[in-house]
């Protein structure tokens, strides 16, 4: 069966979801058609002219890239400059575009948790919180005969977690009366009689990110011509995402032991360390990219060390004056790690379809 772009950005919606992403950010399909067939899938952090051409060389055409290839307005498009001339390039290649930026950081598997789990970080909790999924109460009347299948597709929707269990609902049995009129073609009674029927009002909790979903799941099996159901915002709040990790090493180190250890998992020749590196340190916060002063207070409370990239000289003199240890790892180095685990899940998705990660990024910054 054939993928269109539409089918790969409904997954990485589902997957990080637009409304995770910063106000400032631009994410989304940037350049294509969603009605494309697409071919093969490139992963990447930035379009570059070298990407393209390796994705023209591998008959890509389809790039997801997690920094967003446009992010400031434009006011003209022409080859004067280079992101005219790669915009042009793309278009008459046909070669569509997609990214995912701020959503990727802090969705589930996203790039600070392949960070941390590539440092091998265990007991990971969110660093800082940041945002909240909206709980909704999802009530609907079954006729007798047909509440497994609903009951079924619920929960293979995604409703019904609730902590590390899946497919809660609860199920109370009553009369449900209906008089089918003119036009109508009922799965129980006849036209103009008023009908006692026993039901089961199903309730289950769902994220609001897949209500939609959810509900087209219980609509599509429900034997009745109009789907009796209702929908209940809910005070509390779903799963929390937030910038950034704390977890913990297998055993109590050093600042500096710990940095080669950074070096390593990260393959990195070198890595700049602010505070005492002889600090001995368990608790190990990460910060992808760049560097925000907006978390400095809770690396302070919560970890022993931060890692993340591209520090400003000085958020570096404020980090040492209130004694924080961080490994400053560059920006490229802390976000590389989502590439295999991107790559990954789209391949489970789409089996059919090859997925490449690119070959030809590199750190832009050289160490001598």
């Amino acid at each position: 069966m054939a993928v269109k772009c539409g089918d790969i950005i409904k997954f990485m919606e589902e997957y990080a979801p637009p409304k995770l992403a910063e106000d400032w950010d631009n994410v989304g399909l940037m350049i294509g058609n969603r009605n494309d067939e697409i071919k093969k899938i490139m992963v990447c952090l930035d379009v570059t002219p070298e990407v393209i051409q390796a994705a023209e060389a591998n008959n890509v055409n389809m790039i997801v890239s997690h920094h967003p290839f446009i992010f400031k307005g434009l006011k003209r498009i022409n080859t004067d400059d280079l992101k005219g001339r790669m915009i042009i390039d793309l278009i008459l290649k046909g070669i569509n575009v997609y990214s995912a930026h701020t959503n990727l950081d802090v969705t589930n598997g996203g790039v600070n948790e392949q960070l941390a789990r590539t440092l091998g970080l265990k007991n990971l909790q969110i660093l800082k919180s940041y945002k909240s999924e909206r709980l909704f109460k999802l009530a609907v009347f079954v006729p007798k005969d047909s509440v497994d299948a609903v009951r079924e597709a619920l929960g293979k929707a995604g409703a019904g977690w609730i902590g590390n269990y899946s497919d809660c609902t609860f199920s109370t049995e009553g009369i449900g009366t209906f008089r089918p009129l003119e036009g109508t073609n009922p799965y129980i009674g006849t036209k103009g009689n008023l009908e006692k029927v026993e039901e089961f009002r199903i309730e289950t909790v769902v994220s609001e990110s897949i209500l939609d979903k959810v509900v087209s799941s219980m609509i599509s099996v429900h034997p009745y011509e109009e789907v009796a159901y209702d929908i209940y915002p809910l005070e509390l709040s779903g799963k929390e995402y937030g910038f950034g990790f704390v977890g913990e090493t297998d055993e109590v180190v050093g600042v500096n032991e710990f940095a080669e250890t950074v070096k390593s998992r990260l393959d990195v020749q070198k890595v700049r360390v602010i505070g005492d590196i002889d600090k001995k340190v368990k608790r190990v916060a990460v910060f992808c990219g760049s560097f925000s002063n907006e978390i400095m207070g809770a690396v302070k409370s919560k970890a022993d060390v931060l890692i993340t990239g591209d520090v400003k000289y000085h958020d570096a003199l404020d980090m040492m004056q209130m004694g924080m240890c961080v490994i400053d790892a560059g920006h490229f180095n802390t976000e590389k790690v989502v590439l295999p685990a991107l790559a990954g899940v789209l391949k489970e998705k789409f089996k059919d379809l090859e997925v490449l990660c690119n070959n030809v990024e590199k750190d832009p910054f050289k160490y001598i």
